[in-house]
């Protein structure tokens, strides 16, 4: 860490974008230490060549911002509550005000990101509460400004659920969170409509691939669903983020307290007291933490061909 704290901003830049560069064509983590710098440097010691360089390479064309804060963004402003946050924001608004909450988070004051997967975790929810939030607040306004290529308006959920169903807003969130996931698998895992039909088959639905066969007769040849399934898993394995929200998603149904667990024990394997610690409200103590992390490995043993990809000992 002294090392690269003394090592110059040129050459920090140019090796943060080189292994940024190696990882979105390799898609294979490499040391990750060189960006984290860059980001320290730009919210704590507030170097302000450091900060253009993150707000240029992150969110905007010119780089790579597609593939980050530009690209989630997108995928809100043309989501299903996408009518109701252009009428509050601009594109570039958005972008800004994301990055404004990021600089004044008590997480990126205390800075204490052990990799750049782990903070553009919390940069990633921070957008996505935040997009909420504004959907939240311009829900009286949606009904205006929804059209019918936006899918179903709220109006039409509400006339459709049951009395005892979940709030509105709780039904269109975990909706919103599979729109995105689905959108951002097709592309980076899903590549064509064969291959569809058996993510959605078998991920999705957990059909076994005889069932697949007598659903599409047509469409696959013999031993063609297994080739696609292997085919599936292992552009998952190479895209771990995407594995992880589909699991936070389609699994433990975006509870927070469980996303929580998952995301902190199982995958950044952090120590339980240190978890309780961060997050108070979620967890009373360790016990509390316990309880959560046998509800999370319950509910992977229920998916074992997700359990498998995640190649944990549970």
């Amino acid at each position: 860490m002294n090392k690269l704290r003394r090592m110059c901003l040129a050459e920090l830049i140019d090796t943060c974008r080189q292994q940024t560069v190696n990882y979105l064509r390799t898609k294979e983590f490499g040391d990750d230490s060189y960006c984290l710098e860059l980001f320290r440097r730009a919210v704590q010691d507030g170097d302000e060549r450091a900060w253009a360089f993150i707000y240029t390479f992150y969110s905007t064309e010119e780089f790579f911002g597609k593939h980050y804060v530009l690209k989630w963004v997108r995928s809100w402003m043309h989501g299903r509550h996408g009518p109701a946050i252009r009428a509050t924001y601009t594109e570039g608004e958005m972008v800004q005000e994301v990055w404004l909450r990021f600089m004044r988070s008590e997480a990126a004051k205390n800075f204490q990101f052990d990799s750049m997967r782990h903070l553009m975790a919390f940069l990633r929810r921070l957008i996505n509460n935040f997009a909420m939030d504004v959907a939240r607040r311009r829900l009286p306004q949606i009904m205006d400004v929804y059209t019918p290529e936006d899918g179903d308006s709220p109006l039409d959920l509400l006339r459709l659920m049951p009395d005892d169903a979940e709030p509105l807003d709780r039904l269109m969130s975990s909706q919103e969170a599979m729109d995105h996931l689905l959108r951002e698998l097709q592309g980076d895992v899903i590549i064509d409509n064969k291959e569809w039909l058996v993510f959605q088959g078998y991920y999705l639905d957990e059909l076994p691939p005889r069932k697949l066969y007598q659903d599409y007769p047509d469409d696959f040849s013999p031993g063609e669903v297994e080739t696609i399934r292997t085919r599936l898993a292992r552009r998952l394995r190479k895209a771990p983020f995407l594995l992880e929200r589909f699991i936070q998603v389609c699994v433990l149904k975006e509870d927070e307290r469980l996303s929580t667990t998952f995301e902190q024990v199982f995958i950044l394997r952090e120590p339980d007291c240190r978890t309780v610690e961060r997050f108070p409200t979620l967890f009373r103590d360790e016990n509390d933490l316990m309880a959560a992390k046998v509800q999370v490995v319950r509910a992977l043993h229920n998916r074992p061909s997700l359990l498998q990809l995640l190649n944990m000992d549970l």
